[in-house]
């Protein structure tokens, strides 16, 4: 009866053992990591260069991640652009991302104006590593295109006059430079006056520089930089002998507009009429 006793305790503490190392195996298993299946949507967006665009005139559109999430070191980054026909995307651009490369570029010159004239998004496609990553797709962006200003470039005069009495008139002279095209270096230079013993005396030189004093015909001259379809305009004032009524008499000389060398525009002496 007691190696009995001493079987049947032997059999309990055994199962008692392999209970307890069973939990443990249980509990080790739960507590270990198991693989992550979550990735990242990377976060795109698209801009342009100008924005809104000119006709005729090149744009830079850029597709970037917009840091909105972490950003991918591999891959390949495309823009796409609809077709005409308002259905199809055409594949534009791409460019393999780098740990310095993350964004693709594509120029290009609108020929159609209007409101979101031209639509674009942005496509990641995971590779190389970037298991982390889905495959994703940024939301549209639209470019909005404005009517080409001019088709060359213009020099718009105007004049006006204010009679100080006893002869005496101020004169307002005013020019518009306008430019299809960005345009540096600009130096418009000219007359003042159209000459002649008329007591001529500067009164405002406005944004302009005098470049020679010379009594009745001083020059002047303006420099600088135009930007595609921003007006510049250059004014300045002056007092002479004037009387009226007068018919188309030249009041200012002659102007001209270059850059580089390259003559831009030219415009004639300004006439003045009154009653």
């Amino acid at each position: 009866m007691k190696s009995l006793k001493l079987s049947g305790l032997a059999a309990f503490l055994l199962v008692l053992l392999y209970s307890c190392e069973k939990d443990t195996n249980i509990l080790s298993t739960n507590n270990r990591p198991g693989p992550s299946t979550a990735k990242i949507d990377p976060s795109m967006d698209a801009t342009f260069n100008p924005d809104p665009a000119t006709v005729n005139q090149p744009v830079t559109v850029t597709g970037k991640f917009d840091g909105a999430t972490p950003i991918p070191d591999c891959g390949k980054l495309q823009l796409f652009q609809r077709d005409a026909d308002g259905v199809t995307w055409d594949k534009v651009a791409d460019a393999d991302v780098t740990s310095s490369v993350h964004e693709v570029t594509y120029t290009f010159t609108p020929t159609i104006a209007g409101d979101k004239a031209y639509e674009f998004y942005v496509h990641y496609i995971p590779s190389g590593g970037c298991d982390g990553f889905s495959e994703n797709k940024s939301e549209s962006y639209f470019l909005d295109v404005h009517s080409q200003c001019v088709s060359v470039f213009t020099i718009t005069p105007s004049i006006s006059a204010e009679n100080w009495n006893n002869g005496l008139y101020e004169f307002t002279i005013t020019y518009t430079l306008t430019s299809p095209v960005d345009v540096t270096g600009i130096k418009f230079q000219g007359g003042a006056t159209a000459g002649g013993s008329y007591g001529f005396q500067l009164t405002d030189i406005g944004n302009t520089t005098l470049v020679n004093a010379n009594l009745n015909n001083d020059v002047l001259k303006w420099e600088g930089n135009l930007t595609a379809c921003t007006p510049q305009v250059v004014t300045f004032k002056f007092t002479r002998q004037f009387s009226c009524p007068a018919t188309n008499e030249l009041i200012t000389g002659a102007w001209s507009a270059s850059a580089g060398g390259v003559v831009l525009g030219t415009v004639d002496q300004i006439p003045y009429s009154c009653q």
